[in-house]
Formats: structure tokens, sequence, C-alpha cells
């Protein structure tokens, strides 16, 4: 009833407002207004001179027109005034004509930021339009219902909005731009948009009992489109959970999205069949709170993802069964409930959708007790027997080609003594080489671990004893081992002779390139002849000059990681200390590669070192390896001819 008293109150203001005052009047007086506010010339010292141009023909074609508004009517505080009237004017108090609306939209979170003062908060104007208001039945109006995401998008779009306390709300029109709702609102059909969710002026957010969004309320919001679902839901132990006030417990929204809500058929969705587990079910079954919280069954995650049916839904397999194959999408009901899909009466059927011949045994074979290795008693001693089979099985094959390659290892060392041996390297390079070798390998390792601390055997050091505290002191005591390294090699290479000649034995020439290019022919079976290198190949070479490269790079941006306020006095720049990171990062990955990939190849792996050579250890070659790979160079120490020096 009040409702009709108010919409009568109304019509009787707006009747006489239009017929107590002579039409001719009216037009006079709007076209005084229009000679300067139908161009935007007269206002090109404001900040947004458009806001104050009238368009007649919009205007008449308004529902404010149609109705035979003057300018006055809603700008009240320009009666009786001169003119030019004063700026800074107040805008138009629409509740005038409109109380019953301007009581609701006060009451919204929308009315709640205007009555603040945040200038961000959006009146009547910023949703209806200003002059050219239309009914929100006709197709050019801002709040026609194929109309209405873009009215939003313009403070809830890509740009974001910010309330005044400076919270970030999130860009909603882009994700309901992408969702279902809006591809099929931007086709024209009828879809769920903004005001069916949120209301109209009504708008309140979630935590609010009143709100359309508030999780006791989502599914009759969404029921109004999908009711037959609303009605599952609610007989569903989620629906009957959250009645009685478990907030815990998933709404529509928690397992569709909120605005990025797509089709079950999209591999990007929550409730893609892949996805399904992980990523909807999983987040509240998994979870260890709320499992304790509610005595729900745990593991249940861990057992479907490890089974043939989680397997092949990872793979991409769309016909395996998921969550709701079993427990169904939305009548989710306890085994103890006779409706339930999982009750014992019933899961035979349930089993049948997919296996046409099961039985209460095939059904009983298959539960998340019986594939949990935790749960089934079964499991854990085939686990326990398997285990302990493995350490030994493997553990034996291990220990025995342990001993044969022993013994290639020491047959080789045996044979190289007896045939002779030349100096390669001295009591200096093997002590550098032995540095080199530990720092590098536990900075990889302490470099590592920082950047992936879920990896499995980061966790098992964590379990020996390596903190972070103590991985990070690690990391710059192997650091500092490393640089000192470095140091002492300078100075071996400056002033001693030894490391002069070695050097100049490193040094890159025209030779290098074409040793490198006769080697690639020889071993694509292009060349006859192996090729005939000095004291070092272009391999070595290469790898030599890479450390020295790396080592630099690795040094300078570690004292950047690891002295930044100190590194930004010296060079000021915003960019220094990630950049520094990222190289550092990459750096190390190129660094660890090459290891693995070249030099381990040519000192274990390729078929003239293998399986090791004792050079790093003992400093010697046999005379035999030398004359084989680097003949120049034995031709140089025995003084031989080219022929004889030749493999």
């Amino acid at each position: 009833m009040s409702a009709y008293w108010g919409v009568l109150a109304r019509v009787l203001l707006i009747t006489s407002l239009v017929l107590g005052r002579a039409p001719l009047a009216r037009a006079q007086e709007d076209a005084t207004c229009l000679m300067c506010h139908s161009s935007a010339s007269m206002f090109q010292h404001l900040e947004e001179p458009e806001r104050m141009v009238v368009n007649q023909d919009e205007f008449e074609g308004s529902v404010h027109g149609a109705l035979g508004l003057s300018c006055v009517m809603c700008h009240q505080d320009l009666v009786g005034t001169g003119l030019p009237h004063a700026t800074g004017l107040e805008s138009p108090n629409c509740s005038a004509c409109h109380g019953d609306i301007s009581t609701i939209y006060l009451e919204s979170v929308h009315g709640y930021g205007w009555s603040r003062g945040n200038p961000r908060a959006p009146t009547c104007a910023t949703c209806h339009g200003r002059h050219n208001i239309r009914r929100h039945t006709a197709a050019e109006s801002r709040t026609h219902r194929l109309n209405q995401s873009a009215t939003c998008a313009e403070c809830h779009g890509e740009a974001g909005l910010l309330t005044e306390e400076f919270v970030k709300l999130p860009r909603t029109a882009m994700s309901y731009a992408q969702s279902v709702h809006g591809a099929a609102a931007s086709a024209g059909m009828d879809a769920a948009t903004c005001t069916d969710c949120h209301g109209v002026h009504d708008l309140k957010g979630p935590a609010d009992p009143a709100s359309r969004i508030n999780p006791l309320n989502m599914s009759a919001t969404c029921g109004q489109c999908h009711a037959e679902i609303r009605e599952e839901y609610d007989r569903s132990i989620h629906g009957r959970a959250l009645r009685t006030g478990l907030i815990d417990s998933p709404a529509c929204n928690d397992c569709h999205g909120e605005h990025l809500i797509l089709s079950h058929l999209d591999h990007d969705a929550r409730t893609w069949a892949a996805n399904l587990a992980t990523q909807t079910c999983g987040p509240c079954h998994d979870d260890p709170d709320i499992v304790v919280k509610y005595n729900l069954q745990g593991g249940v995650l861990g057992t479907y993802v490890d089974s043939y049916h989680g397997w092949s839904t990872r793979f991409g397999g769309e016909a395996t069964a998921t969550c709701v194959s079993c427990h169904t999408a939305h009548s989710v009901l306890p085994a103890a409930d006779s409706a339930s899909s999982i009750h014992p009466a019933n899961v035979v059927a349930t089993c049948g959708r997919c296996h046409e011949p099961a039985d209460e045994a095939f059904a009983a074979s298959y539960t998340h007790e019986t594939t949990s290795i935790s749960a089934n008693p079964v499991n854990r001693i085939i686990r326990t027997i398997y285990l302990w089979l493995i350490a030994l099985v493997i553990g034996g094959m291990v220990l025995h080609n342990l001993l044969i390659m022993n013994y290639f290892v020491v047959k080789k060392r045996r044979e190289g003594k007896k045939n002779g041996t030349v100096l390669r390297l001295d009591r200096s390079q093997i002590i550098q080489h032995l540095l080199l070798t530990i720092s590098f390998a536990m900075l990889v390792i302490t470099g590592f671990a920082l950047r992936f601390p879920e990896a499995w055997w980061v966790e098992a050091l964590s379990t020996l004893g390596m903190t972070e505290e103590v991985r990070g002191d690690l990391h710059r005591i192997f650091a500092v081992v490393l640089i000192a390294a470095s140091l002492y090699h300078m100075y071996y290479i400056v002033l001693t002779r030894r490391g002069r000649d070695e050097i100049r034995s490193m040094l890159p020439n025209y030779q290098d390139i074409v040793d490198a290019g006769d080697s690639i022919g020889y071993h694509l079976f292009l060349r006859d002849k192996k090729v005939r290198f000095g004291r070092y190949d272009y391999t070595q070479k290469a790898e030599y000059w890479a450390l020295i490269w790396g080592t630099l790079i690795m040094v300078i941006t570690g004292f950047v990681l690891w002295f930044p306020t100190e590194a930004v006095r010296v060079w000021p720049s915003w960019w220094l200390v990630p950049a520094a990171q990222t190289i550092h990062y990459y750096e190390a990955w190129l660094a660890t590669l090459a290891i693995i990939v070249w030099h381990f190849f040519f000192v274990i792996f390729h078929p003239d070192a293998y399986p090791m050579s004792w050079t790093w250890i003992t400093g010697k070659m046999t005379r035999e390896e030398v004359r084989k790979h680097h003949a120049r160079w034995y031709a140089e120490l025995t003084g031989a001819d080219d022929e004889s020096a030749s493999p």
C-alpha cells in the first residue's frame, strides 16, 4: 500500500509541475538555458566541459523530456536567480520525485559511499545518465539489460576502483565479459547481468545478511535462472550446512566462481573434469583445518589423484570419473543419507553408470578407504614389502655396478702409470680446481634450495638441519671461498712462470676456429684424420673463458644482493637490485647446465675418458692420452715429427 501512495504522490507532483506552468513559459526558460548549454565552447575553462552541454533532441526523447519537465524543475536552486548564475550548483535532488528509490539507494553500498562523501561513489546520474535518461526497456538506455555491464564497467572495469580508504575493488566487469553470462549477453541473448545478481538500487556487500550475494542467499539468487539446480543444492549437505550457519560450506560462487563463470567444458574452468578435484573440491576436502573441524574423512584428494581416475583426468581424459561422477554435482549427500548416490543401496547403480556389470563386490573395491595406503592395511603391508624389496634389490644392483665401475677406474689408473704420464696440472692447479669444485657445488645446492624450497631434496636437507639461516650462511661462506680461489688464480696466472705459460696456452686464436670445424667434420665422417690439438683444445678454452666470465657476473650480482643498500648508493638506480637477482638466477642455470652437459661429458662420459679422467686428482695424463688427443702438444714435448705424434 505504501508503494501505491508513493507512486500516486509522484504522479500528482509531476502533474502539478507540468500543468502549473504555461508551456510557452517553460519553452522560453529552456531556450534561455540552451543559449549557453547547447555548446561546449562556453565551458572550455572547466575540466569536463561536455558535462555542461545539453542536447535538446536527446533531452526531448528522454523520460523527463517526454513529461515536459523544464530545466528548473530538476535544478531547483536556479529558480529566481539571474544570469549568469553562480557556478558550483547543487546536483539535482532526484528524491523529490523518487523518494522511495532514494531511500533504498541510501541503504546500499553505493549510497553508503556517497553519504560518506566519497567522490567515487556512483549517484543516480552515474548509472542513468543526466539529460538523456531513457526507460530501462529502451534499447539505447544505459540501464537496458544488454547495456548494464557496460554501464557498470565504467567504474568496475579495466582501470579498477578505489574506495575512500584506497582499498582496491576487483575489476569484475572484465571477468564478467569473459564468462558464459557475459558472452551470451554480448551475443544479444537474455543472460544474467549485473542487476540480476546484485540488485538494482539495493546493492549490498556479501557480508550483509540482506544482500543477494550473501552466502545464505546465493542459491536463491542463482535460482532465479537455475531453479532446478537450486532445489538440488538446497537439499544437498552443502546447502543444509549453509542454512545451519556453517559458512565454511560452499555456495554457488565457491565452486563456479563469482564473475568469471566458465562452462564446465572450458579447460580453464574450475569445474572442468581435470580441475574438479584439485581446484574445486580439494581446497575444502584437503584442508586439514576443515577436516579436523568437521571430522571429515581425510586424504580423499590424495587417494583420488593417485588413482587411475585421477591419473586419467589429469592426462586430459574427459570420460573418466571425477568427484561429481560419484557424488553428483549439486545433490551432494553423505553416505548415511538414503538419497545419497554413495549410500550402500545406491552405490552399485552409481558405479554402473560407467561400469555396467558392476555389483556390490566391485563397488566395495573402489572407495577412498580401499585406495588409501594409510587407511587400507593391505596396501600398507604391500607398500612396506615393496619398499624393502626396492631398497635391497636396487641397492644390491647399485653396489654390484659400483664394484665393476671401480675395477675399470683403478685399471685405467694402473695402465697409465705403467705406460708413463705427462704433467698436466701442478699441485697448485689441483688445489684451485678442488676449491672451485667444492664451492661451485655448494653454491648450486644452497642457491637452488632457496628457489625451490618444495623440492624433495631440499626437504631432505631441511630434515638434516638446513634451515633458511643455515642455508644463507653456507651460501655466503662458499661464495667467499669461490672469490678467494678466483683471486689466487689471478695471482697464479700473473706472478708465476707456469701460470703465465698456462694462460698463454689458453688464449683463443684462429687455429681454434679451424680445429672446431675440422673436429665436427671428423665426427661427421667427412674427414679421415683426427684433429691434432695443442696443449688445450677449443672446447677447453671455451669452457675456461666461460668460467671466468660467469664467475665475474656471479660475484658482481652476488655482492649487489648481499649488500643491496650499499649497492644502490654506489649506483642509484631502481632496477639495479631486481636486475641483479634475475641475472644471478639465470646465470646460475647457465653455469650448472654447462657443467653437466659440457664439462662432465668430456671428463666422464666421453668414450676416451670413461669411466673417469684421473687428471683432476693426480694432475697427470698418460702419454697415450696426450699423443691421441693433443698431438701438437705431444710433438712440442717430445720433439717427435708430425707423423709419429699423430694419433
